[in-house]
Parts: structure tokens; C-alpha cells; sequence
């Protein structure tokens, strides 16, 4: 008998799920193969669950099952001594992303901060990932009002994703970042370039699939709301919340567009 989850079938199996759009059903999924992964006491198994179990149910607002989830994966990490391997500086990355998600933004700082310094030792400065921490650590700063350390941030994003064609999905991430910080701004044309920019990467070239292509338009129907152009702000915001049910169900990122939406309903009126 195998004493180790078949990781192949189980990203295999994770594939379909998403494919499925089921979220409830994806994590019903998710939930058996960590019970499997730790019948069979296979810490790599467990490890590679509790990763994508813990993305899953920090999207979906399940917050505190998150923390627990990528905690546990920081420690099984150090009992394996990897705790100074990319695979730890990802862990912390996945952890500080879910204090972000809930505005805990020191400790979500210290944890990119920590992944950061682990990237570069690692070498892997110039790494998608080190774009995508950038990216959280522009957005920390941007929250706390310090828009040149901000920009300082993105810019060095940019620096990286625009030398890695293949990831053209991170730059318009990236765009949409931009794009916020600018709106933090008031620099409204600013921010709806920034926003178009990464709605067209998302659509042409990514197929309308990225799960981060609901806060380009969502970003659009801010900026449109801002500058009262109401008719365009509807639009945009009806397919956010298009987006975000797809992709993740009614989630309290979906209840918040939502409320956006009917606030420029009634302006329209």
C-alpha cells in the first residue's frame, strides 16, 4: 500500500475542480485528500494541501481556518529544514496574504519583509514571486498612506514581470495595483489607464480566466462612480460581481461590489 498521497493526481484532480467553478465543491475535494495525506502521515501531502487549502479558504473569507492552515505548513517546513528554502519564503508569502485580506498590516508587512530578504538569499530576486510580493508590499503601503514607498515597490515590480513574458497574468495584476494606488491619488485618468491596461492584458491574452481580472473592472467602476459617469460605473461593476461569483462565489469581496453597485443604482435614479 502507498504510504504517500499521489501528488500528481491530486493537482491533476484540483484542475478539474476549479475548471468545475464549484468552490464548495472544490473544497469538499480539498478536505479529503488532507484526511488522506494524514492517514498516511505524509507530511509533504499535508503540506501541499493545507497550500492550496488555505488559498482557497482565504478567498473565500474563512479567515481564521486560513491562519491555522498555512501555520501549520510554516512549521511542518521547519521539522523538514527547509526553513530557509523558496518553499518557506512562499509560505510566509501565502500567510502575510491573508493578514493583508483582513487589514492586519504589520504583521502582514513583517511576513513579506521576511519573505523578501528569504527570495533574495535564495536567489531569486528577480523571480514571478518576488514581482507578486512587491505588488503586496506596494499595497501595504499604499493602505497606510506612504504612496512613494509605494511606488517605490511597484516600480520595482514592474522592473521584474516586464522581463518575464510568460507572466503576462502578474502584470496585469500589477497594473490593477497601480491602478489603486493612483486612485488613492485622486489621479483618476491615471488610474483608469492603469485599470484598461489590465482588463485588455486580461482579456486578450489570458482569455477573461484570471481570477484577478474581477478587480480591473472592479477598480473601473470606482473610477467611473469618482467622475460621476454612472452609466460606465453599472457596467463595470455588473461584471465584477459576474466575475468574483464565478470564480469564488458570494464572498464578502462580492458583497462589497455589490454595495458599490446599487450606491451607483440610486445615483442613476
Amino acid at each position: 500500500m502507498d504510504d504517500r498521497l499521489n501528488l500528481q493526481e491530486f493537482y491533476e484532480g484540483l484542475d478539474i475542480m476549479f475548471q468545475r467553478k464549484d468552490r464548495k465543491e472544490t473544497q469538499r475535494y480539498l478536505e479529503g485528500c488532507l484526511r488522506e495525506a494524514e492517514e498516511k502521515k505524509d507530511t509533504s501531502g499535508i503540506v501541499a494541501v493545507c497550500n492550496e487549502l488555505g488559498g482557497l479558504c482565504r478567498v473565500t473569507g474563512q479567515i481564521d481556518r486560513a491562519k491555522s492552515l498555512y501555520a501549520r505548513v510554516l512549521s511542518l517546513l521547519e521539522e523538514m529544514g527547509l526553513a530557509s528554502t523558496e518553499h518557506y519564503a512562499t509560505a510566509l508569502i501565502n500567510t502575510g496574504d491573508v493578514h493583508l485580506m483582513v487589514k492586519e498590516l504589520a504583521q502582514a508587512l513583517e511576513l513579506f519583509l521576511r519573505a523578501e530578504k528569504m527570495l533574495i538569499n535564495c536567489g531569486l530576486g528577480g523571480d514571478y514571486r518576488m514581482a507578486a510580493l512587491c505588488n503586496n508590499i506596494s499595497m501595504i503601503y499604499r493602505e497606510t498612506g506612504q504612496f512613494a514607498e509605494a511606488e517605490q515597490a511597484l516600480d520595482k515590480a514592474f522592473h521584474i514581470i516586464k522581463g518575464l513574458p510568460q507572466c503576462r497574468g502578474e502584470l496585469a495584476t500589477t497594473y490593477v495595483n497601480l491602478g489603486e494606488l493612483q486612485v488613492s491619488q485622486r489621479k483618476l485618468e491615471m488610474a483608469k489607464e492603469s485599470f484598461l491596461s489590465a482588463a485588455t492584458i486580461f482579456e486578450e491574452e489570458t482569455g477573461g480566466t484570471d481570477v484577478h481580472y474581477s478587480a480591473a473592472c472592479a477598480g473601473l467602476g470606482e473610477v467611473f462612480y469618482m467622475t460621476g459617469k454612472f452609466k460606465e460605473a453599472e457596467r463595470y461593476y455588473e461584471k465584477a460581481l459576474e466575475l468574483i461569483q464565478r470564480d469564488f462565489g458570494k464572498t464578502p469581496a462580492y458583497d462589497m461590489v455589490a454595495d458599490n453597485l446599487e450606491k451607483t443604482r440610486r445615483s442613476l435614479r
